[in-house]
Formats: structure tokens, C-alpha cells, sequence
């Protein structure tokens, strides 16, 4: 589905989090001299984003100082606690960074995946959106996903099976924004999440296994984490009604 489709539900309580965040991570960008430039992508660059659009930031900084600005934490944030984060570097070629950081608003989860990329090999991809350039960086005629998927990939980090379970909890958000976009995809999302494969369910039925899922990770230990995916999916299901 397409996230510009008029049918589609909207949630402003969302873009209201998202844009706060935004703008006082974008201040936190522009006062660290450490980073040579910084722009959106994913569907905000690209301009598709909707309501439930996650932030996706692509950073670039010296390439003695990647590995710093790869933590947790080193980078600015907006309101809010930091929940999870996790080492994503798998999703982008060898020699850069990823992070796929929570946090918890005003007791909803906002998703920010953050791109680091070192100094020399910087450009700004044909589908990003400028928030900061010390060095005036060329534009590249790629798009964000080319740029992404060209040459080979860094390899994954080893993960504990706790960080593991605590990634499936930090995706379930992410599934009810599919069910929210009435997207295609949702039953094959949900069956990588570990519930049935049921592609002919209603969104009803699987916002339910939704919920069971996140009731099955109380032994995690998190119950602010359950309690915001409970209210994330309180608001699809509110919408979609």
C-alpha cells in the first residue's frame, strides 16, 4: 500500500513524537563539530513518508572517529528514554555503521536508525533530505537503497539470545505499522516474529496475536517496553476502527 493513499489512518500523535525528536536531535546534530554532515532518509528523504514513518538519519564523520560515534548514546537524541538499541551494521557495506536505537515518548516507542558513514566516502544520496553540511559534500545520482546494497556487506555482530528476544519486542511496533498500512507483507513479517503465518486474516486477528506476543515477553523484564508496544498498538487499533 501506499503510505500516500488517502485511505490511510492517520496517526499525528505519532509525527507529533517523531518531529519533536526530530528537531532537537537536528540541534544536537548542528552543535557537534565532529559531525561533517547529516541528512534524513529512508521515506522521510525520499518523501513518502506518512503519519507512521520511523526517522532514518545518515550521518558522516572522520573515519578515525566511526567506531565512536557508533555507540549508543554518542549520537544526539530528542525526549525521551533510550530503551534498546541494537548493532545493525549488516545493513550497510563494509566499512560503515548502523544503529537501531527505541526510544520510549511520552509512553510510545519511536524508532531511529542511524547511518554512520565515514568522511571518505561521503556524498549526499538523490533521495535525502540535507539537515547539516560542514564540507559542502557532492550529491551522488544513487538513491539511499543503491548506496546501501552496492559492494560487500559489513558482517553481523554476534548477538546473545536475550538481545535477540529483546529485538523481536522492539519489532512489534513495527508489525502493527504494517497491519496500520494494511500492508501485503504483514503475515510474512508476523511469521518472522515468531506468530502463525496467516495471510488472509484480518487485521483484528492480527493485532490480537500482536498482543499475545508482547505478554509473552514479561519475562523479559522490560514492562515499560510491553506497556508501550500495548499502547502502539492501542493506537492502530483506534484508528483502524
Amino acid at each position: 500500500m501506499n503510505p500516500e493513499d488517502s485511505t490511510l489512518p492517520p496517526a499525528p500523535r505519532l509525527a507529533d513524537l517523531r518531529s519533536r525528536w526530530l528537531g532537537a536531535a537536528t540541534a544536537g546534530l548542528h552543535g557537534d563539530p565532529g559531525v561533517a554532515g547529516a541528512a534524513l532518509v529512508g521515506s522521510l528523504g525520499a518523501g513518502r513518508a506518512d503519519d507512521w514513518s520511523d526517522l532514518d538519519l545518515l550521518v558522516f564523520v572522520d573515519d578515525t572517529r566511526l567506531d565512536e560515534y557508533a555507540m549508543p548514546g554518542r549520537l544526539p537524541s530528542g525526549p525521551g528514554v533510550l530503551t534498546a538499541a541494537f548493532d545493525a551494521r549488516h545493513n550497510g557495506p563494509r566499512g560503515t555503521r548502523a544503529l537501531g536505537l527505541t526510544y520510549l515518548v511520552d509512553g510510545l516507542p519511536l524508532q531511529v536508525d542511524w547511518y554512520i558513514h565515514p568522511i571518505s566516502r561521503a556524498g549526499w544520496p538523490a533521495d535525502s533530505v540535507l539537515v547539516l553540511d560542514r564540507r559542502g559534500l557532492d550529491q551522488l545520482p544513487a538513491t539511499f537503497a543503491e548506496l546501501l546494497s552496492a559492494g560487500e556487506r559489513e558482517p553481523p555482530t554476534p548477538k546473545e539470545p536475550v538481545e535477540h528476544q529483546l529485538g523481536r519486542l522492539a519489532m512489534v511496533p513495527v508489525a502493527g505499522k504494517r497491519i496500520a498500512r494494511r500492508s501485503p507483507d504483514t503475515a510474512r513479517l508476523f511469521a518472522i516474529l515468531g506468530c502463525p503465518y496467516a495471510p488472509g486474516a484480518s487485521w483484528r486477528h492480527h493485532l490480537a496475536a500482536l498482543r499475545g506476543l508482547l505478554d509473552g515477553f514479561a519475562a523479559l523484564g522490560r514492562p515499560d517496553d510491553v506497556a508501550a508496544g500495548h499502547a502502539y498498538l492501542d493506537l492502530v487499533e483506534q484508528t483502524l476502527d
